[in-house]
């Protein structure tokens, strides 16, 4: 029987690596092809626009067509496009962006978003399988061993890469991930009756610890029970809408006003990883294997998950709120020093460890401060507006990662080597003026309208 959990893990695992491969596939193919930064982060961008629409159009198929036939249509879809690509990437040139002769990177940039948008979905059914099953393990134990398994697909994917890179050259990432899209998808379909009723956190962010953050904040809300909901019994959540703070909405400016500085906090984060993405693969352009900016974009997830996981039992805690201070300042201070290091530091090795120490510091500080912004939205929205807030902080993330990547990719190569490290400053700077603002749930000072049960027990 653990045998079986074991393959039964493993294949969940390497289906769901197709998502977290695709990004870092696309910034060392298109890189090693033009060494251009621009053309290389509107593709990575791109990709995560179609990965981030993947989950919710996979969602509606399954409603219709099922789930085992959508996981399948789309691991088919997905090698078409992978293969596409990797035919594509090899014939674009830098000049292919910047004159009028555009054609292969119009095809490459279409074919990257069918190939997000084809992104099998297999963690966010792996999610409902969880949420529903019952007898063995609570449903708040299997819901925590599929962000730890979310986790391990965001580290493992660009250590694979870099790994497999030494080998095969840089198209590596999206061969592997066609390879193992075309393998587990299938077993990974075949072998499970899917439900279509999904948990809320449906979007999985490429920022290392978000995943742990979402988790709790379900936990916090009672959406991650002991137990799935029986027929006839209130859904996951709705048993919060009868207490007295729920019952009484939130003013409607309190409302708008708080989830606009969480979405502006998160997009902050978004600008900073994608600035942080962007400076470490330029640094890593003129060694013999520029492939390495995988191995520190691979440390940079590790370092978000295990300060979000670290001392996960003071969640809700008031020194965790307050402490977001701290981290926005801490974050502005390490962007104050990547700057003049990516700007004036000779190209070489010695550059890219440098650069990758400060990167590894400041996505640990982002896993922390985006455990914060969680835990915020855990004492202050109400059970039936934590969908919408989760949509909301994804979209943010997102939107603000294929804009921090778009930005650091021109600034990159129109102003040169280590431009790209402004994006990062001024994502800090904007994340710290959030923060200290007092707009975001838990501020000190500021009063939370509808609480949420704090203190539940772990």
């Amino acid at each position: 029987m653990s045998r079986w959990s074991t393959m039964n893990k493993t294949v969940a695992l390497a289906a769901r690596m197709p998502g977290p491969m695709l990004p870092v596939g696309v910034m060392a193919a298109s890189a090693a092809s033009t060494g251009s930064m621009f053309t290389t982060a509107t593709l990575t961008a791109a990709a995560l626009v179609g990965i981030s629409i993947s989950a919710p159009a996979a969602i509606a198929g399954a409603e219709r067509f099922g789930v085992r036939n959508v996981l399948l249509s789309s691991a088919i879809a997905h090698v078409l496009m992978l293969v596409l690509m990797v035919s594509s990437v090899e014939r674009l040139t830098r000049g292919d962006t910047l004159t009028s002769n555009a054609t292969i990177y119009a095809l490459l940039l279409v074919f990257t978003l069918g190939a997000g948008l084809s992104t099998p979905a297999a963690a966010t059914f792996s999610r409902a399988v969880s949420s529903t099953r019952s007898g063995g393990f609570s449903v708040r134990q299997r819901l925590r061993a599929e962000a730890r398994l979310d986790d391990a697909a965001l580290i493992t994917a660009p250590l694979l890469l870099a790994l497999l890179s030494f080998s095969f050259g840089p198209t590596v990432g999206l061969l592997s991930s066609a390879v193992l899209t075309a393998v587990a998808v299938p077993l990974y379909a075949v072998d499970r009756a899917h439900p279509t009723e999904v948990p809320p956190d449906t979007a999985r962010l490429p920022l290392g610890g978000a995943e742990h953050a979402q988790q709790q904040l379900l936990e916090q809300r009672g959406l991650a029970p002991d137990q799935p909901a029986q027929r006839g019994e209130p859904e996951l959540g709705q048993s919060e809408l009868g207490s007295p703070e729920i019952r009484r909405p939130p003013h409607p400016t309190d409302w708008a006003r708080r989830i606009s500085a969480a979405i502006v906090l998160v997009a902050t984060m978004g600008l900073v990883l994608g600035g942080l993405w962007i400076t470490v693969l330029d640094a890593a352009q003129t060694l013999f294997r520029p492939s390495l900016f995988a191995v520190t974009l691979g440390l940079m997830a590790a370092a978000g998950v295990v300060c979000a996981r670290w001392r996960r039992s003071s969640f809700t805690a008031p020194l965790m709120l307050r402490r977001r201070r701290l981290h926005a300042t801490t974050l502005f201070v390490l962007s104050l020093l990547l700057l003049p290091l990516a700007v004036w530091l000779p190209e070489g090795l010695t550059s890219l460890l440098l650069l990758s120490i400060i990167a590894v510091l400041q996505s640990a500080v982002l896993g922390r401060l985006v455990l914060g912004l969680y835990a915020g939205l855990a004492i202050g929205v109400p059970a039936h507006r934590v969908p919408t807030a989760l949509t909301a902080v994804a979209g943010g993330m997102l939107l603000g990662l294929a804009l921090g990547l778009t930005l650091a990719g021109v600034a990159a190569d129109e102003l040169g080597t280590g431009a790209s490290a402004a994006v990062v400053t001024a994502g800090s700077v904007v994340a710290a003026v959030v923060v200290f603002s007092g707009q975001l749930w838990g501020s000190p000072g500021s009063r939370v309208e509808h609480p949420a049960a704090a203190g539940r027990p772990d």
